[in-house]
């Protein structure tokens, strides 16, 4: 029973939106209807790195994208609908890798977690991904090769809704899942 309470509180998750009357304000990412709701897919991932910066990027970058759309036919950008990482937006230095694999302080280190279980839930969801990069090296919260790798103007997530259906993104986090 944990573990179901958990999941339901803490997954990511792409939902079906077939309204042909929804009205969608695009600046807060609100619907106001909905005719269906389907869950389309799922996926989590488990926090181990607690640092205070990186949960903090974690929880900005998921409220960014908690409730963005994806009209069908569209193509997501990971980097569009969370912004920047830096100071003005919200965002903390932490842990990042850079090109090299090499560790070192940046500005939303974290983030590419959230990418990562979006990729892996787009997957579940049979989307199309027509972006995606692999970190310079292995990460702890996904199987080698699962990993989808941001950074701002440089590497994107890009998902396309190969669906009929408008899919609405529900991301949530705690200290332990996102």
């Amino acid at each position: 029973m944990k573990i179901l309470s958990i999941l339901i509180v803490a997954i990511i998750l792409l939902t079906g939106c077939n309204n042909q009357n929804e009205q969608i304000n695009y600046k807060t990412n609100q619907h106001s209807t909905y005719e269906s709701q389907q869950i389309y897919g799922t996926f989590s991932t488990k926090i181990t790195d607690k640092k205070p910066e990186r949960l903090n990027n974690i929880k900005v970058g998921t409220e960014k994208l908690n409730g963005a759309i994806i009209k069908a036919g569209e193509e997501f950008s990971f980097n569009s609908q969370v912004g920047p990482r830096n100071e003005e937006t919200g965002f903390e230095k932490a842990i990042i890798f850079d090109g090299h694999g090499n560790k070192m302080d940046g500005y939303g280190g974290g983030v590419c977690q959230i990418s990562s279980t979006l990729y892996n839930a787009a997957l579940n969801a049979g989307l199309e991904i027509t972006e995606r990069h692999q970190h310079s090296r292995d990460v702890t919260y996904v199987e080698d090769g699962k990993d989808a790798s941001v950074s701002y103007d440089v590497e994107d997530l890009k998902i396309k809704n190969n669906s009929n259906s408008n899919l609405k993104i529900s991301a949530s986090t705690d200290d332990d899942t996102l």
